[in-house]
């Protein structure tokens, strides 16, 4: 025979007067329902930040090769404008030394 197991009278009493009254199958789904709507709306409020996060993110990062390439232009102007002053200066001292 299966063994049953014996509640003592204090055990008894706490069963009773627990608040735990059994729910109904609806009222489960129901709290699941609300509890999947929850996480839902936390899962959309997460994507439109990502998605924000990503447009900022892709400005940012076009501003940052347009300054790359403004550097880069200005970098090599100064460079050719220095080879041009160099060669004048060259020049002007050529003509002197053999003036």
């Amino acid at each position: 025979m299966a063994e049953t197991t014996k509640l003592s009278v204090g055990q008894a009493l706490d069963k009773l007067r627990d608040n735990n009254v059994p729910t109904s199958k609806m009222t489960r789904l129901d709290e699941k329902i609300e509890a999947l709507d929850e996480e839902t709306q936390r899962l959309r409020a997460t994507r439109r930040r990502l998605e924000l996060d990503q447009q900022a993110g892709t400005t940012e990062r076009v501003s940052q090769e347009t300054n790359v390439n403004r550097v880069t232009k200005l970098k090599t102007l100064g460079i050719i404008i220095g080879i041009v002053i160099v060669i004048a200066i060259l020049v002007w001292k050529w003509e002197l030394f053999y003036s």
